[in-house]
């Protein structure tokens, strides 16, 4: 590796670092940022900061034995293609930022690398205490569909990892806004759907899902338009980002009425799986400054409930003795997004 990849002192000035394309000269600068949003999302993700110890699992088990079979399923089908998702993510991570220029953006990335080996710890921590660890990290070997899906968000991260070009860099960042946006979606809502039952998993999922949904998305949606905004881009590359998604809500309707028709809980149809899905599509495609493609329907009970789990104040306490994850977070203001 040349020396110029960690210090240029002939290189960009760091408020003309564009995020794909340049020479950097090396400094991560805080205090002089290109954009609005990266030292924002930064400084959201430090103030989300939290650790899987600060959930009580201590009665998982005893509450996942009195699930039906049809919960237990859904529980360990959900948490097995979950923990998919997040181990892919921190990898795939790494190979964008390695393409990515602006060292600010660069130092985002890296914090939210480090958030999702957190989550895949979490998932660890909360499977060892259920006593399924194993079954459930294995499932991908026995359940066809599970397999399948694995292997197509997969394909979708590789597909455009290699750089090259601008054009791929965003369709690269597509991909992230597909999984951040889509894929995690319907399995937070199946675990809020148990709900009480196993307050283990909901309260895990809820530290998740706020990282997911309230910094990560973001950070990759602003990355995208960013990248649009900076780039000539080819109208083909924006068609092939419709096409991206269009296929992203093809392989979360297939898994999701798969398990609906091998495990049905809790009046979930195929029909408010697809409002669902499709509503959440149109959201993500507004939030990187495309039209919406999907049919529109009003908010769904099951966009309700992620919502409802989404806000910080939930936990009434003296903030002295609360914990730090209860208190307000989320005032920050994201600019772009």
């Amino acid at each position: 590796m040349d020396a110029t990849h960690y210090y240029n002192p002939n290189g960009e000035d760091i408020l003309d670092e564009k995020l794909y394309g340049g020479s950097p000269t090396g400094f991560v600068d805080f205090n002089r940022s290109r954009y609005r949003w990266d030292s924002n999302i930064y400084d959201l993700m430090n103030a989300n900061t939290w650790f899987p110890s600060e959930v009580n699992t201590a009665s998982e088990k005893k509450n996942f034995e009195h699930l039906t079979d049809n919960e237990q399923a859904i529980y360990k089908m959900t948490f097995a293609q979950l923990s998919f998702n997040d181990s892919a993510q921190e990898e795939y991570l790494s190979d964008f930022r390695r393409l990515a220029n602006n060292r600010l953006v660069k130092a985002v990335l890296s914090l939210q690398i480090m958030q999702e080996v957190n989550h895949s710890k979490s998932y660890a921590v909360l499977l060892d205490a259920c006593g399924n660890s194993e079954e459930v990290f294995n499932l991908y070997k026995h359940d066809a569909a599970l397999n399948k899906k694995n292997q197509q968000v997969a394909e979708q991260f590789a597909r455009y990892i290699d750089g090259g070009s601008a054009d791929k860099m965003l369709l690269s960042a597509m991909a992230s806004v597909n999984l951040e946006g889509i894929y995690f979606l319907l399995g937070f809502s199946y675990i809020y759907l148990l709900g009480d039952k196993v307050p283990g998993a909901r309260d895990m999922i809820k530290f998740i899902a706020r990282d997911e949904l309230n910094t990560h998305l973001p950070l990759f949606a602003n990355i995208f338009k960013t990248i649009q905004k900076e780039n000539k881009i080819a109208a083909s590359t924006i068609d092939a980002a419709y096409e991206m998604i269009s296929d992203a809500v093809e392989i979360e309707l297939e898994y999701g009425k798969y398990l609906l028709n091998r495990y049905p809980i809790m009046g979930v149809t195929p029909e408010l799986m697809e409002q669902t899905v499709y509503n959440y599509a149109n959201d993500r495609l507004k939030k990187i400054g495309l039209e919406p493609a999907f049919e529109e329907t009003p908010t769904t009970y099951l966009q309700k409930l992620v919502t409802k789990h989404l806000e910080m104040n939930e936990v009434k306490s003296n903030f002295f003795e609360s914990n730090v994850s209860n208190y307000a977070k989320s005032s920050i203001d994201l600019n772009d997004f």
